[in-house]
C-alpha cells in the first residue's frame, strides 16, 4: 500500500502564478498529475500552503493538508505528509509533473527497500532528480532532524546514506522528470493535450 502525495505549496514564481490551478483544457494541471498517480497509490493526498489551500479545497474532491511550518521549502511538505501517513511507503510529486510514468514509480518502490528510507533518480546525463520519489515512513525522523538544524534543501535528504538513488536508464521514462516551471512549458503542456 503506497500514499501519493502531491506537492502543491510552492511559490510558483517562475511562473507568476498558482501553478496547481492552472487551466488545461477542461482540468487543472494539479488534476492532471493526480489523474497520473492516482492507479498507483492507496489514495492521494495534496499539500497546500496557507496561500493557496482554500482554493485547493474548493477545486478537489481529495483531502488537501497544509504544510506543518510555512515557507520551508518541499522537504517541510515531505515531512508533513510522512507525519501524516497511513502506510509504510509515500510516493511525492510536485504539482508541476504532469508527465509521470508507472514504469519510473514501480523502479523507484523497488529502490526502497530494508534500511532504504528513500528512493530518488539519477538521470545518466542530467544527474540526480528529486522527484518523484518515495519514502519510507521511517524517513520522518531523518527529515525532522535536517529541518531542526536548519537544513531545509531536499537535497541534504537525497545525500543521506540510506537514501538510494536508482540508475534510470530507460529514455522511456526520463519525460517523467519534466517540470512545467515557465509560461513555455505550460504552452507546450497545453497543445500536448
Amino acid at each position: 500500500m503506497v500514499t501519493g502525495f502531491i506537492l502543491a505549496g510552492g511559490q510558483s514564481s517562475r511562473m507568476g502564478c498558482d501553478k496547481a490551478l492552472l487551466p488545461v483544457g477542461s482540468r487543472t494541471l494539479i488534476e492532471i498529475v493526480i489523474e497520473r498517480i492516482q492507479s498507483l497509490v492507496e489514495q492521494v493526498v495534496v499539500i497546500g500552503s496557507v496561500r493557496n489551500v482554500q482554493p485547493l479545497k474548493k477545486q478537489l474532491v481529495h483531502r488537501v493538508l497544509t504544510d506543518l511550518k510555512p515557507d520551508r521549502g518541499p522537504l517541510m511538505g515531505i515531512y508533513t505528509g510522512l507525519m501524516h501517513t497511513k502506510t509504510a511507503l509515500n510516493l511525492f510529486v510536485p504539482c508541476d509533473m504532469p508527465w509521470i510514468e508507472r514504469g519510473l514509480v514501480g523502479l523507484l518502490l523497488s529502490g526502497c527497500r530494508g534500511e532504504v528510507e528513500a528512493a530518488a533518480s539519477r538521470h545518466p546525463l542530467e544527474g540526480i532528480q528529486p522527484f518523484p520519489l518515495i519514502c519510507h515512513v521511517k524517513a520522518c525522523r531523518t527529515i525532522g532532524a535536517l529541518l531542526d538544524r536548519g537544513e531545509p534543501s531536499l537535497q541534504s535528504l537525497l545525500h543521506k546514506p540510506r537514501t538510494q538513488l536508482v540508475r534510470i536508464e530507460e529514455h522511456d521514462l526520463w519525460r517523467s522528470f519534466t517540470n512545467v516551471n515557465t509560461l513555455s512549458d505550460y504552452a507546450t503542456l497545453t497543445e500536448a493535450t
